[in-house]
């Protein structure tokens, strides 16, 4: 059977010290502790970049030189240099101070950094004052206002329906300026823009077009269209010397290039082809020759366009259309000069306007 133990009085004198020193230390630490602030405390890293000057900026602060420690927070804000408590402790110190200056809005900027750092960031009820946690509050309210705006500002709005890629169009309605180049009994050589149309001949320069065509992917497309007129002084030769035969019909058969999307946005076309033209009595007949063009489509719709063009249209033989072949069929003195597209004559479209309707509907947005 065991004895117990028994201490000898010299050792429990030994114990009874040696605990009181214990005792004695922890109470140290603990009011120590106690009597920081929780910042300084925290600051006590020295492992931590910056922690000093959170520490410094802290005691500034609470010696209210609000000023000094904005300045001194301001150093510890950049979350690539330092950990991000210590960003936010920094970012506290600057809200704290700039409430107390009225300093609002580096306030709202400073909760606003601590917001983006840690969403879930709120004041501490204990160590912070009441008018910090409600300020934190009202600008997290704030926030979520705003992100919810700019959310739906940021939405993409609808793309306006793109059409099919190629389809059929028809120019519907299309009525122009009309001219004719070609030979004249006159002494000066003629021209598309000398207008003598409006001044003499029969009835008014003017014309209908029409076209159906094909617009494929690669923006080109082939059109088949028709132009009719009134050319005033186009007839002077033909049949009994009557200028009052003056109405001519134009066949085209044209490749355009589209410089853009037609009927989605304001786009401009170019084109190319050949013409047949014929009308007139007597001796006139018909003549063929190259047709160049161009204008600008305006989308009013994914379906209907607005158009604004200019085409000329050549034809050969010198004679066909008009009857004459100046200089050769006049024997005078100082024969006319004729025209400055030689021996080719052409019945143009200085000007036309019009609709145009694209079929196919449109694509489903993407």
């Amino acid at each position: 059977m065991s004895r117990p133990s028994v201490a000898f009085p010299w050792q429990r004198a030994l114990r009874s010290i040696t605990a009181r020193r214990h005792l004695a230390l922890a109470l140290i630490t603990c009011g120590a502790l106690a009597a920081l602030p929780p910042s300084a405390a925290y600051a006590q890293d020295a492992t931590a970049p910056c922690t000093d000057t959170v520490s410094a900026a802290e005691e500034a602060y609470l010696n209210r030189n609000y000023q000094e420690a904005v300045t001194l927070a301001s150093q510890c804000t950049d979350r690539s240099a330092f950990e991000d408590e210590i960003v936010i402790q920094a970012y506290r110190l600057i809200t704290l101070a700039s409430l107390r200056q009225g300093a609002l809005v580096q306030a709202r900027s400073a909760v606003t950094n601590i917001l983006h750092i840690d969403p879930e960031y709120t004041a501490d009820p204990v160590n912070d004052p009441p008018a910090y946690d409600l300020f934190i509050s009202l600008v997290r309210q704030e926030e979520d206002t705003e992100g919810t705006a700019d959310a739906e500002t940021e939405e993409p709005s609808p793309a306006p329906p793109r059409r099919n890629e190629g389809g059929l169009f028809l120019k519907l309605i299309g009525v122009g300026l009309s001219d004719y180049t070609g030979d004249l009994p006159i002494g000066n050589a003629g021209h598309p823009f000398d207008f003598q149309e409006i001044s003499t001949g029969s009835g008014a320069p003017y014309l209908f077009t029409a076209e159906i065509g094909y617009e494929f992917p690669s923006n080109l497309a082939l059109v088949l269209g028709v132009q009719t007129g009134n050319y005033p002084i186009v007839g002077h030769s033909t049949g009994s010397n009557d200028i009052s035969d003056s109405w001519r019909h134009t066949p085209q058969l044209l490749v355009r290039y589209t410089f853009g999307a037609a009927g989605e946005s304001v786009a401009a076309y170019l084109d190319a082809g050949a013409n047949v033209t014929f009308g007139g009595e007597g001796i006139a007949g018909p003549g063929v020759g190259p047709s160049v063009g161009g204008g600008i489509d305006i989308p009013l719709s994914s379906t209907w366009s607005f158009f604004v063009e200019s085409r000329f249209n050549f034809t050969l033989p010198d004679n066909a259309i008009d009857g004459t072949s100046y200089p050769e069929d006049v024997q005078v003195e100082r024969p006319p000069k004729g025209s400055i597209t030689g021996p080719f004559d052409s019945v143009n479209q200085l000007l036309g306007i019009g609709l145009r309707i694209r079929f196919g509907g449109a694509a489903a947005q993407e």
